[in-house]
């Protein structure tokens, strides 16, 4: 009985996963105004100004086909680990990791070297990416984030996101529910 319950919970999760609550594609329209920061928001309004002054919605973007995802602003760390970065990018579903904003394949991801759920204030499990600020370790392992400057990226970068990405989350949550007594 309770295996049935086990697969039952992860074709769920699978279905949520593909259909609702991610986005594994990239988006041009979220480079177009990058900024790197030395913090991000600590709390539900300090949020709701960054995302005022960031205004996501003045942005000009055919990247939301559904409701559900949502082009709105995000600060996360980036993939090298290595700066704080402001950005206006479909929200999706986040895997028990750090989200980062990948700039090459200009999508908000796992950064898979940074798994949150074992740090001494954890994310949970499955987490929407705009809401990162919950989770302020993330922030913590970005290094040289000194500085507040504007970046725009190449329209010619090509995306190196993969499609083994968005199998490897589902992998791990479906490992997750498995080591659930």
């Amino acid at each position: 009985m309770r295996s049935i319950a086990k697969i039952l919970l992860m074709l769920h999760i699978m279905i949520f996963a593909t259909e609702k609550g991610s986005s594994f594609t990239f988006c041009e329209e979220s480079a177009i105004k990058i900024r790197v920061v030395s913090k991000c928001p600590t709390d539900i309004k300090s949020w709701k100004i960054a995302a005022k002054n960031m205004s996501c919605d003045s942005i000009k973007q055919n990247c939301s086909s559904t409701a559900n995802h949502q082009f709105q602003y995000h600060c996360v760390i980036n993939e090298l680990r290595n700066a704080l970065l402001e950005v206006c990018a479909l929200n999706r579903t986040i895997f028990g990791y750090c989200s980062e904003y990948n700039t090459m394949g200009k999508v908000i991801q796992e950064h898979y070297g940074a798994q949150c759920t074992t740090h001494e204030l954890p994310c949970p499990v499955l987490y929407n990416s705009a809401e990162s600020y919950k989770y302020q370790t993330c922030y913590h392992l970005a290094k040289g984030t000194d500085r507040n400057t504007e970046i725009k990226l190449s329209s010619k970068q090509q995306s190196l996101q993969s499609s083994s990405n968005r199998w490897f989350g589902l992998l791990a949550a479906i490992v997750y529910l498995y080591s659930l007594p």
